[in-house]
């Protein structure tokens, strides 16, 4: 149902996405290596990953980046290969000719044993040896990391190894997700001439929050689905508050719909889960400066230009250096939390603000 508050692994359960389900598609059909879907927390970026890799019946290996680094601090390469390999076992099960060639292409490599959809290695294995291995399989595989920037967290220069891949194995697709969309690019640094993907091209699909009369829609169809009657000014008022970001309309939906709250319980509710959530997200970026926390309290009070967001934290928190002060800024933006339009700040997701505004 289109209020499901997992991920979304069926297109019938994904509203609106059919142009970058059909963008992810024309990319692995022009035989594209690298493709990353982009936009900011909670607008359903690894629910279009589940369908696309879901639809397209190709053996896919689909890694939680972030699970891991918070598991192991670090991402382990040994860790990552196990990952790589168990996941391409588990979304080739329903195809046999998949399934066969993939058990003889893991069982050729010497010190990785398979027994059903566990791998164990029992020697050191480096991650290019066994994309070496997956390209000369001749079938198009998808990599797909979810997180991906948090692959910068090793002592392993994954980028490199993505380049290397680019290059070299035309059979592999990476596909890259993001919500800290700026460290995302920073991490890969097409752009940047010191980095290894330097002038490597790149498919962008980017999610953007729904229209107003899409978010509309949305309720309504999910409503209905539910064969519950919502009044009118009750949709419109929850879209106001909203804003088109499609995991706090489903959420919404769901203590409304399946929980059968009130409007104002279900909102009330809404952020209560919302605060929890966004505090342990804010929680790691607070670790390395506190004046993070203030920045963004100032913006969610209304502070919008650089002088007054400072002038802000600096009443605070005591003066703080210009540059220093630009630094903290701009790894906001990097981080998903600000946006910069024309010179204004502000906060993009309307939960985010209120929960900073109200509670921190």
């Amino acid at each position: 149902m289109l209020f499901e508050i997992k991920p979304k692994s069926r297109r019938k359960d994904l509203y609106d996405r059919e142009k970058e389900l059909k963008e992810f598609g024309d990319a692995l059909k022009l035989g594209e290596n690298l493709i990353l879907i982009l936009g900011i927390r909670r607008l359903g970026k690894s629910s279009l990953l589940n369908v696309a890799l879901n639809e397209l019946k190709l053996p896919y290996a689909k890694i939680d980046v972030r699970s891991l680094y918070f598991t192991f601090g670090t991402i382990p390469q040994d860790v990552l290969v196990r990952e790589i390999l168990e996941s391409l076992l588990r979304s080739t099960r329903r195809f046999r000719k998949f399934r066969v060639g993939l058990e003889r292409l893991v069982d050729s490599i010497e010190g990785i044993e398979v027994s059903g959809l566990k791998v164990r290695i029992g020697r050191k294995v480096h991650l290019i040896d066994i994309l070496e291995k997956i390209d000369s399989w001749g079938e198009r595989v998808i990599i797909a990391f979810d997180e991906a920037q948090y692959l910068r967290f090793s002592g392993l220069q994954y980028d490199g190894l993505i380049a290397y891949a680019i290059d070299n194995l035309p059979n592999v697709t990476f596909v890259l997700t993001g919500s800290e969309v700026g460290m995302l690019h920073d991490f890969l640094g097409l752009d940047n001439p010191k980095k290894p993907l330097f002038g490597r091209y790149a498919r962008e699909i980017v999610l953007e929050r729904f229209s107003r009369d899409k978010s509309i829609d949305f309720l309504i169809k999910g409503f209905s689905e539910l064969s519950i009657d919502v009044p009118q000014d009750e949709i419109e008022d929850a879209v106001e508050k909203l804003d088109g970001i499609v995991g706090w309309l489903t959420m919404y939906g769901y203590l409304r719909g399946v929980r059968k709250l009130s409007h104002e319980e279900a909102l009330s509710e809404l952020l209560n889960m919302a605060r929890s959530l966004v505090r342990e997200e804010l929680d790691k970026i607070l670790s390395h400066s506190k004046r993070y926390g203030m920045i963004l309290k100032a913006v969610s009070l209304g502070n919008e230009r650089w002088s007054e967001i400072k002038e802000f934290v600096e009443s605070k928190t005591g003066r703080i250096n210009d540059a220093k002060f630009s630094i903290l800024l701009r790894n906001l933006v990097k981080y998903g939390y600000l946006d910069k339009i024309s010179g204004k700040y502000r906060i993009p997701d309307p939960i985010v603000r209120e929960i900073i505004r109200r509670y921190c």
